[in-house]
């Protein structure tokens, strides 16, 4: 998510309205006072319950709309509002059939101890049997599952809809609905659906899915943006302890330790169908915390979760989002097992602020099941079967098929948004869209520039750099692409540039071929190292601001192959094959990377002609796109990468035979409503002798950013390495501490610590050949940084930049011939949109 919903939300945000005042008191049907019934404006957070009178007042800004009145063993009752609505007397008549005893318990002004609470004794019970729940209950089971995910744009006035479709307004506004408000409209933009036929095996713990088809359509079907959208929503799961959403971590309301961040209240019971079904409803202590606010109803037989309804706050430390709601529906089966029904999720974001009359996205994801056959074996070599989507239309079906899936609303959803995406205003905030978050404009002929963001650049050799990209972009699932940019640096006078192709050779198995060129010029003290990327993207020579001075930079012009094979979607197996010229890009007064050959003789350049194998396991990560290129998904999962680089001596003019193993380990940890703990571990160890442009420095970062896994208060090359191990280890608490402090909670910030440490050494016969003006320093006492930090920091929902203060350990690198200092403190600047 994070900055994909930003933009899109830029042009959607409108002026405040005034407020209207309603008023009113609920009574039964023999006049005595309801207290603590819902008055609430449909679709809106306005709203209030009536107080011990049975007396209810509230302001909302929603000059339009529906006024909802409900009580649960009462008819609900609802009202349009009108410009002048008078004062309300509502009489709420009893259901029939339905309410045999009812349990009020008010939520004490004061928190109970837990087992004081009466909601207590079910919940304890709910834990007992949380780890096994629906499915889990029976050894075998399938069923059939619909999911529909649709965007959209709300809260649009009457002259947003007219600049849509001009002439056409007065036909058009009959097919447009309303939001939920029924005041202003709603506009869905894209639609896709899936139909899964689902099995499953719990003794042997085995699972199929079998897509049966699939359809979509819209201004986002081109793009991986929407792809990302999508996916924004994943499966949540309310009976363990943290729901993972939106990259972090809540506290279901289900937890064992929900007491901690819950106030619940048993609210009333119900005997329907000779079964006592409890309804407790649950609010977050601390309003700014990761939770959510709602209800549930519990069968008190077996204790299963009947329903759930759950809602971020407004007040949660969270960005874009207006809101999010949840509701699950289970449906009894053979007496004693509840099983999913219906899932809804909608999310409501927002631009500059949460402000109600802000236009917005909406992004609903609707998932219903049906058609349970439990206890029916299957054999087990059935499970060994999956099935791997290759191609965009693999699963398309008929408009019989789908007329047959189809509701009459889902058919208007369709019909609207094949008139709209048409609509050349919709299509320009698409645009724009896509625009901000690949960074790449559309040109003609399916070329792409850009992407923006590394258009300008300052270092010591080129001085003011600019740069200019392209690729080649028809839709998301290109087959073939091309890539590349055109570089100028204003002070050394030179054109630099470079191009990629890239090729997928096979659907299934994936496999995809890749060529390049480059003549650059790269920082390679800057990254220790890369798989399948061929061109040089080091920060180094793309940073604006820079501490210090830097010459290290060196003139690369080089020629590289890819193959790469994906065994499983997150699980590749790599082949790289390099030719580069490597020389200092300034003068040896500045930067040398001069060395002794194996004749003695004193050389300034180097040709490394080498391949690299690399595996990369990447468990439980989302992957979007079908063509050569793909994109990732922004959920949690863990990195793991090892590779293994042979340079070559004598063949193709190669200068240097030698062996590097590298691994790295990356494990995001969410520690629950504690926060994230992103983690990373690296090792390596070069094997033969070879000169500085070959070896290891620790990757260090002399601009004024924060760039992941590197040294901000060291210098490039202050320490060079054949032999080294580093870890960056950054924890992010998301508000549990600050959302505790009296005032700091008002300013939505969130606090983090970060450690990060370096060991190295190198060779004696590396240090040997060394003539370059750099002294080979190494960690070998262990290199170390440390620093806080804040992050969120911005105004309403526009929070995009963290600040962290940063520390170093006493251990200082032996003077080198042209470093730099280096400083023992600094603050450093990062841009970080999130949600």
């Amino acid at each position: 998510m994070k900055l994909n919903l930003a933009i899109l939300l830029l042009v959607l945000t409108t002026t405040i309205q005034a407020q209207i005042t309603i008023k009113g008191k609920v009574v039964d049907e023999f006049d005595n006072p309801l207290p603590y019934v819902n008055v609430y404006v449909k679709g809106t957070t306005y709203g209030t319950t009536t107080d011990d009178d049975g007396s209810f007042s509230f302001s909302s800004k929603k000059k339009r709309g529906t006024i909802e009145v409900s009580f649960v063993g009462f008819q609900t009752q609802t009202f349009k509002i009108t410009p002048k609505i008078p004062f309300l007397n509502i009489i709420l008549k009893e259901e029939a059939n339905v309410l045999d005893e009812v349990v009020v318990v008010t939520k004490p002004k004061k928190r109970l101890k837990k087992k004081e609470n009466p909601a207590y004794r079910i919940l304890k019970e709910i834990w007992k049997r949380k780890r096994k729940n629906g499915v889990d209950l029976v050894n075998h089971y399938q069923y059939k599952e619909h999911e529909a995910i649709e965007i959209g744009l709300n809260n649009l006035d009457t002259a947003f809809v007219k600049g849509i479709f001009k002439k056409n307004f007065d036909e058009a506004i009959k097919t447009i609905n309303y939001d939920d408000d029924g005041e202003n409209y709603y506009i869905p933009i894209y639609l896709t659906e899936k139909v899964s036929q689902v099995y499953g095996n719990n003794k042997e713990n085995l699972k199929r899915v079998d897509i049966e088809a699939e359809k979509e359509e819209g201004l986002g079907a081109q793009s991986f943006v929407f792809d990302r959208m999508s996916n924004t929503f994943q499966n949540v799961d309310v009976f363990k302890n943290n729901i993972t959403l939106l990259q972090k971590s809540f506290v279901s309301p289900l937890s064992s330790d929900g007491f901690a961040t819950y106030d619940y209240v048993l609210y009333d019971s119900v005997v329907k169908n000779d079964t006592k079904l409890y309804n407790i409803y649950y609010f977050p202590i601390r309003d700014q915390d990761l939770a959510f606010k709602g209800n549930f109803w519990v069968s008190d037989k077996n204790f299963s979760i009947k329903k759930i309804k759950m809602e971020v706050t407004k007040s949660a430390n969270l960005n874009f989002v207006r809101g999010l709601t949840f509701d699950k529906e289970f449906i009894l089966k053979n007496d004693s097992i509840y099983l999913p029904s219906k899932n809804n999720y909608i999310g409501d974001f927002t631009f500059i602020d949460k402000n109600d009359a802000n236009k917005g996205l909406t992004i609903k994801k609707n998932i219903s099941y049906k058609n349970y056959v439990l206890n029916v074996e299957k054999p087990i070599n059935f499970y060994d079967v999956e099935q791997v989507k290759i191609r965009p239309d693999q699963f398309k079906k008929s408009n019989n098929y789908w007329n047959q899936h189809h509701d009459n609303t889902t058919k208007s959803t369709y019909k609207t948004i094949k008139t709209v995406k048409g609509k050349r205003k919709i299509k320009k905030l698409t645009g724009l869209l896509n625009t901000i978050t690949s960074g790449y404009v559309n040109l003609p002929f399916n070329i792409q520039a850009g992407p923006f963001w590394t258009m300008f650049a300052q270092n010591e050799v080129e001085g003011f750099r600019t740069k200019l990209g392209f690729r080649s972009f028809k839709t998301k699932d290109d087959r073939f692409r091309i890539s590349g940019h055109v570089a100028y640096g204003f002070k050394d006078k030179e054109f630099k540039y470079g191009a990629e192709a890239r090729y997928l050779l096979s659907f299934q198995p994936r496999i995809t071929t890749s060529i390049a060129y480059q003549k650059d010029i790269e920082q390679l003290g800057s990254v220790l190292f890369n798989t399948n990327q061929l061109l040089g993207r080091s920060f180094g020579t793309a940073a604006l601001l820079n501490r210090g001075n830097n010459f290290y930079l060196s003139n690369v012009e080089k020629i590289a192959t890819n193959f790469d094979y994906a065994v499983h979607n997150n699980f590749h197996i790599g082949f790289n094959f390099t030719k580069a010229n490597i020389q200092s890009a300034t003068t040896p007064d500045n930067f040398s990377i001069n060395y002794i050959d194996q004749n003695g003789i004193e050389q300034n350049s180097v040709t490394d002609v080498a391949s690299d194998v690399y595996l990369t396991f990447t468990p439980g990560r989302f992957v979007y796109g079908l063509g050569v290129e793909q994109r990732f998904g922004r959920n949690i999962f863990p990195r793991i990468v090892l590779n293994y680089r042979h340079g070559y001596k004598d063949v193709l003019n190669g200068t240097h035979d030698y062996d590097k193993v590298q691994f790295q380990y990356n494990q995001p940890l969410l520690l629950g409503k504690f926060g994230l703990l992103d983690a990373t571990v690296e090792a390596g160890k070069t094997f033969g002798t070879v000169p500085i442009s070959l070896l290891s420095p620790i990757p260090a970062n002399q601009s004024f950013s924060l760039v992941k896994n590197t040294f901000s208060l060291i210098n490039y090359y202050d320490f060079v390495t054949d032999t080294y191990a580093a870890t960056h280890l950054e924890h992010h608490f998301n508000g549990f501490i600050l959302n505790r402090i009296p005032l700091v909670k008002r300013l939505n910030l969130r606090s983090l610590i970060t450690f990060r440490a370096a060991y190295g050494t190198v060779s004696d016969k590396n240090r040997a050949i060394n003539r370059s003006n750099l002294s080979y320093n190494t960690p070998d006492k262990m290199y170390y940084e440390y620093g806080f930090g804040f992050e969120n920091i911005g105004y309403g929902n526009l929070r995009f930049f963290r600040i962290d203060a940063i520390w170093r350990s006493n251990y200082t690198p032996a003077a080198a011939s042209i470093a730099e200092p280096t400083p023992m403190f600094a603050i450093r600047i990062g841009i970080m949109p999130g949600l």
